[in-house]
């Protein structure tokens, strides 16, 4: 994933749709000071899913079954929360850092 200005990844993001995992390590992501980054699963015509915190880089994040079905075309994306996450269950902050979910 880059940031809003295309330079340098800011992350990187795999996903084993096989095990339903994915796992985010931060290269050049910032937090914000009493925030926190969320990452959103935005399948095709779907309303943005949460994966959970980008926090611990060796964490892996469960990705529900329904959502593994959907992964074709996919957007994987960053916003910045409130503490904890996202109120709402949806993104509340600016999109800092997204990217189309590919195949190797």
């Amino acid at each position: 994933m880059v940031d809003r200005g295309g330079t340098l990844p800011a992350l990187i993001v795999r996903v084993d749709l096989d095990g339903g995992t994915v796992q985010v390590r931060s290269l050049s992501a910032e937090t914000p000071p009493d925030r926190s980054l969320e990452l959103w699963f935005v399948g095709a015509n779907a309303a943005p899913r949460s994966l959970g915190l980008v926090t611990d880089p060796a964490a892996r994040l469960p990705v529900p079954a329904a959502l593994r079905a959907s992964a074709e075309g996919a957007t994987l994306a960053v916003s910045v929360e409130p503490k904890g996450g996202s109120p709402t269950g949806a993104p509340t902050g600016p999109v800092v850092y997204s990217g189309k979910l590919l195949r190797e």
